[in-house]
C-alpha cells in the first residue's frame, strides 16, 4: 500500500512540474550574445579560430540543412553570389595604429561567412543555447586582405546571424586575438 501511495504521489508532482514549465517568451528575430573567441596556431601561415556565441530565437527557425539550396537560399541570383546561401556572417578588424579598421578580401567571392546546421529540425518553438563557429584563417596568403594581416596582428570580429525567415540578429563583437599565438 505505501508503494502504491509513492507512485501516486510521484506521479503527481511530475505532472505538477511539467504543468508549471511554459515556454520561454522570446522574439522571433534571433539574439545573439558574444561567449568566447579563441585561436590556434595549425602551422606557420593559418590558425584554426572558434567563436562561440549565445542565442535565443522564438519560432526556432535557425539554421540551414545541405538540402536548403532553393530561393531564397541558393548559391547565386542573377549569376552574383547570394547573401542569404549562408547564414552566419563574419567581419574581420585589424588594430593599427590604436584604432581596429574593417579588412576586406581582395577577392570579393571570399570571406568567413559560413552556415551552421538546423538546430531545431522543423520544429516552431522557442530556441536557446550556444553555437560554436570555426574556420581556418590563412594570415600566410597576407596580400589577399587589405589592409595585409600577418602573425602577431591583432584582430577582432563582428558576428551576426540570419534565421530561415531571414530575420538577422544583433550584431556582436567578439574580443580580439592575437593573429599566429
Amino acid at each position: 500500500m505505501n508503494t502504491t501511495k509513492i507512485i501516486i504521489l510521484l506521479c503527481f508532482l511530475s505532472l505538477l512540474a511539467t504543468a508549471c514549465f511554459k515556454e520561454p517568451n522570446y522574439a522571433d528575430t534571433p539574439a545573439i550574445a558574444f561567449e568566447s573567441i579563441r585561436n590556434v596556431p595549425i602551422n606557420n601561415g593559418s590558425d584554426s579560430v572558434i567563436i562561440t556565441i549565445a542565442y535565443q530565437d522564438g519560432d526556432g527557425d535557425m539554421g540551414l540543412s545541405s538540402t536548403d539550396t532553393m530561393p531564397p537560399f541558393q548559391r547565386l541570383v542573377s549569376g552574383q553570389p547570394n547573401q542569404f546561401y549562408n547564414n552566419y556572417f563574419l567581419n574581420i578588424y585589424k588594430k593599427v595604429r590604436g584604432s581596429y579598421v574593417p579588412v576586406r578580401f581582395v577577392e570579393p567571392s571570399f570571406t568567413l561567412n559560413g552556415r551552421y546546421p538546423r538546430l531545431n529540425g522543423s520544429r516552431k518553438s522557442a530556441i536557446e543555447g550556444t553555437l560554436k563557429y570555426s574556420f581556418v584563417f590563412f594570415y600566410v596568403f597576407s596580400n589577399a586582405y587589405t589592409p595585409s594581416i600577418s602573425r602577431n596582428d591583432t584582430v577582432k570580429f563582428d558576428v551576426q546571424v540570419v534565421d530561415r525567415a531571414l530575420n538577422k540578429s544583433n550584431i556582436v563583437e567578439t574580443q580580439e586575438i592575437i593573429i599566429g599565438r
